[in-house]
């Protein structure tokens, strides 16, 4: 089999996914190479939010602002249901020090033109009936977030580029890169060799272990992330809901830490998705902590007491990959000509698919409609881990 490609795309989630299709679309001869299997990574357990109100405001709302807008015309140009609706997004505040972090954060919100509202806790089963609002002071509110199918939104990002003759090579890990005059030539895997003349990088907590591989020490750091899926039932929520307690939490935090706040959803197709509790690991183990689910079901009958019978289906392990600066690693390796990162986005769904079209303008043309001046991988970054 042919193994000399124009762009070689490492991580087959919602980013690798996207970035194959629109370099396929730009007509570039592409492989997509992931060492497990389509969104076998951390975009396997991902709740397919389309999220607002949790970006990062200084550096980040250009680019949430502008893959927002893709998801209007998106399932008309892929010729391909995705599962979107809309939905609102809800942080609900407990204490007096979220309510005035959040407060603030609504005028920054508002700063960059997003329109969010501050409810009480006697008006929130107005915006969410069945939400116990004992513990609550009121919430942060959106109106207008939504929601995919992963696996559908990923699937047919990779259907349509293999029409456009994409090479897909599943189970295949990569263990290093042929770089020579600070150009990349190509990779080595556990199953061979494989040449291109341009290599992104899409592999999330992986991305720090490639990137020593070439003496690089990119600051990608990750997370075990904790989740649960009930059996599916009638759609009784309207909101993603997201603990204020999220924008409270510091860096200072002992590796092996059980940590859990509130993120809870219903997919499109009606479960219950629940978490999360979540610990800094050095390892990718996707085994749940036993300690793990009593701590996500405490916090999930402490706001839906009444739906307390639902039977759990099953629950999952990620990792989740970070940067401290709250920033992705996003354009061209400085040095290595022909290597990029696009990886470590703090909410994934809504940028997507313009990731995907930013670095097909990158390779092609040089330059792209995103400025990526604050996501180069090679940034100054002061470490806080």
């Amino acid at each position: 089999m042919k193994r000399n490609f124009d762009a070689i795309v490492v991580g087959a989630g919602y980013i690798g996914s996207s970035i194959a299709y629109h370099l396929c679309n730009s007509g570039l001869n592409v492989a997509i190479i992931d060492r497990g299997g389509i969104a076998a990574g951390a975009s396997s357990a991902n709740y397919g939010n389309i999220q607002i109100q949790d970006m990062e405001l200084s550096k980040s709302a250009e680019m949430t602002l502008l893959g927002r807008s893709f998801f209007a015309t998106l399932e008309d140009e892929l010729d391909w249901k995705i599962g979107l609706r809309k939905i609102g997004g809800l942080l609900p505040i407990e204490n007096e020090n979220q309510w005035s972090i959040l407060q603030k954060r609504q005028v920054e919100l508002s700063r960059v033109g997003i329109s969010s509202e501050l409810i009480p806790s006697k008006h929130l089963n107005e915006i969410e009936p069945l939400i116990n609002t004992r513990y609550l002071l009121g919430a942060l509110y959106h109106a207008d977030e939504g929601q995919v199918d992963p696996f559908r939104l990923i699937w047919g990002y990779i259907f349509r580029a293999k029409q456009k003759g994409l090479k897909e090579f599943y189970n295949t890990e990569v263990t290093d890169f042929n770089v020579q005059n600070n150009k990349i030539y190509g990779l080595k895997t556990n199953k061979g060799d494989f040449s291109a003349k341009n290599i992104i990088l899409c592999t999330g907590a992986f991305t720090k272990k490639l990137g020593q591989t070439i003496g690089r020490n990119w600051p990608v750091h990750y997370v075990l992330g904790q989740a649960m899926v009930t059996e599916p039932i009638g759609f009784l929520l309207r909101n993603h809901l997201a603990s204020a307690s999220f924008f409270e939490m510091g860096a200072d935090v002992k590796p092996g830490t059980l940590l859990t706040n509130m993120a809870i959803s219903q997919s499109v197709h009606g479960h219950i998705l629940i978490g999360e509790s979540m610990f800094e690991a050095d390892h990718f183990r996707t085994t749940v902590p036993a300690s793990a689910l009593p701590s996500i079901t405490n916090c999930w009958l402490r706001y839906f007491p009444s739906l307390a019978k639902l039977r759990i289906l099953r629950s999952w392990s990620a990792p989740v990959a970070d940067v401290s600066d709250g920033l992705p690693m996003l354009g061209p390796v400085t040095g290595i000509d022909g290597l990029y990162l696009a990886t470590a986005f703090r909410s994934t769904v809504i940028i997507t698919p313009l990731v995907g079209k930013t670095i097909a303008q990158l390779l092609t043309t040089g330059r792209s409609d995103l400025d990526i001046q604050h996501f180069l991988p090679e940034r100054k970054i002061n470490e806080t881990y």
